[in-house]
């Protein structure tokens, strides 16, 4: 699933390929630092500036305080990356923007009934706050669990609570093309529309086993997509190795099961899942969880060297660097920044390496790359699980917007006919860190977030799907600028880190 949260994704192990960034040296000018923000709240106020423009800008009220979003910015959603503008098409992503509100803001009319939540990052510029990260949920950190109680296979409908219960939560995956289980729009499951803006990621695998296996809800008592006979019917069915008949093990204590594993395997009564989504009223009474992540625990891996294999990122930080800043007098202000890189996540085929890359949505090719052995141990503990981090100040590295993990040697294709992902999994960065001070009161207000090393803002990033057609993401503008001018970033060595873009 997509996450997002705090802010405090080739061949060489353990190392960055080239350099991307010198360490960039300040001009003896005085600078005046950007004093940064960050801040968390319900949405009180939502206003789009032009209707008529894809990208166009907007403002945030939050806790209070008007917030300047840029034109060009991509708003981080649960499962996808949307404009303002996109917002304010609504709950169906209508081709245009609707004027009378994105219905995300307490004061529209009619509020909405859950409030909307959001995290603004910015830098207040010239007496603006501007921001340069936005995330939008009900509630990021919000999250269900509990056993499986019950499967409405004509609604899609999960009953979720105590083990052997009945009136636990009812949870319906938020799933507009079906991958998982009934389309929004399929059956019985319509007579609720559930939010696309809300809607889980379909290019990942975001319903999944603990290992990313995914996983499915059954649409009949016979679905050829989500069969029964991928799941063992005995004691072994919370962990086992989907194979195909003469294929070898992924592990000794998860024996292998004749399974077809281009198909999710079957989520059954009895199953303890974790479940995140938006709460959803219900015509006919009470909510429903419009889920866009679920994660079951169990764990079920796949074949050595065989595809499919899958794989899910948990966990993707970057360190955004940042420049030394002078104060008026000359005396350089007291900061740490670094550059370290760390991502946690898991394959369900654990006898292959997994690259790692960094990219911006829509630029595949541009980036830095690093795997090594060591970034994918086959004797760690929980099996299939890969972490690495690649220190502070190895090499400065350009900050980028996504973070793709690739198993080595996969196809890191779409299986045919299943809407699945082999070998791949991209997500958003999850956490930035950005130049902390080292001493309590110079200046007197956070440092600037360094958004000029943010090369998808400062020069656009790629391109994103749009009601005509695909189109190319503009630069952030007004700028959420740090306080350093270009001529501030120049140094003798390599160029700076977004040269190029």
């Amino acid at each position: 699933m997509v996450a997002s949260k705090t802010i405090s994704s080739r061949r060489s192990p353990g190392r960055l390929l080239a350099a991307i960034c010198a360490i960039c040296v300040p001009d003896a000018r005085a600078q005046t630092p950007s004093p940064s923000f960050d801040m968390i709240g319900q949405i009180e106020e939502l206003r789009l500036d032009d209707f008529s423009d894809r990208f166009s800008g907007a403002t945030l009220v939050l806790r209070g305080v008007e917030v300047t979003l840029p034109k060009g910015l991509l708003i981080t959603m649960p499962g996808q990356y949307l404009t303002a503008w996109d917002l304010f098409r609504g709950p169906t992503l209508a081709p245009s923007a609707k004027p009378n509100g994105a219905g995300l803001a307490l004061k529209d009319a009619p509020p909405p009934r859950v409030p909307f939540e959001a995290e603004a990052i910015g830098n207040i510029v010239s007496g603006k706050y501007i921001a340069g990260v936005l995330r939008i949920s009900q509630g990021a950190l919000h999250k269900g669990a509990g056993f499986i109680q019950a499967i409405d296979i004509t609604t899609g409908e999960l009953r979720i609570g105590a083990e052997g219960g009945s009136t636990g939560a009812r949870v319906r995956l938020n799933d507009p093309t079906g991958i998982y289980g009934l389309a929004n729009g399929e059956g019985a499951k319509a007579a609720l529309p559930l939010d696309l803006r809300f809607a889980l990621d379909p290019d990942n695998s975001p319903v999944h086993a603990m290992t990313g296996f995914p996983v499915c809800v059954p649409r009949a008592a016979v679905d050829p997509k989500c069969p029964a006979s991928n799941r063992p019917a005995n004691g072994g069915r919370f962990r086992f190795t989907c194979a195909e008949a003469g294929k070898p093990s992924a592990t000794v204590d998860a024996p292998a099961h004749l399974c077809d594993a281009r198909l999710p395997i079957p989520l059954q009564k009895g199953d303890y899942v974790i479940y995140a989504g938006m709460l959803q009223a219900d015509p006919a009474g009470g909510f429903v969880v419009a889920a866009h992540g679920l994660e079951a625990a169990f764990g079920v891996y796949t074949s050595r060297g065989e595809e499919p294999a899958y794989l899910f990122v948990e966990e993707a930080r970057q360190g955004t660097k940042g420049e030394a800043f002078a104060d008026a007098g000359g005396n350089g202000l007291p900061q740490e920044e670094t550059t370290r890189f760390r991502v946690v996540g898991f394959s369900t085929d654990p006898g292959r390496n997994v690259e790692i890359r960094l990219v911006d949505a829509g630029r595949n090719d541009v980036g830095a790359s690093f795997t090594g052995p060591d970034g994918m141990a086959t004797e760690s503990i929980p099996l299939g699980r890969f972490r690495k981090t690649w220190p502070a100040k190895d090499d400065a590295r350009a900050v980028r917007r996504d973070v793709v993990a690739r198993i080595v040697g996969s196809a890191n294709a779409k299986v045919p006919g299943t809407g699945l992902t082999s070998g791949k999994y991209t997500a958003p960065v999850s956490e930035y860190i950005y130049p902390e001070l080292t001493s309590f009161g110079k200046p007197g207000f956070p440092l600037p977030v360094p958004f000029e090393n943010f090369c998808f803002l400062k020069f656009g990033g790629g391109t994103i799907a749009t009601p005509a057609g695909s189109a190319a993401i503009p630069s952030a503008a007004p700028f959420p600028s740090s306080g350093h001018q270009e001529s501030q970033l120049v140094g003798p060595g390599p160029t700076r880190a977004c040269d190029g873009q």
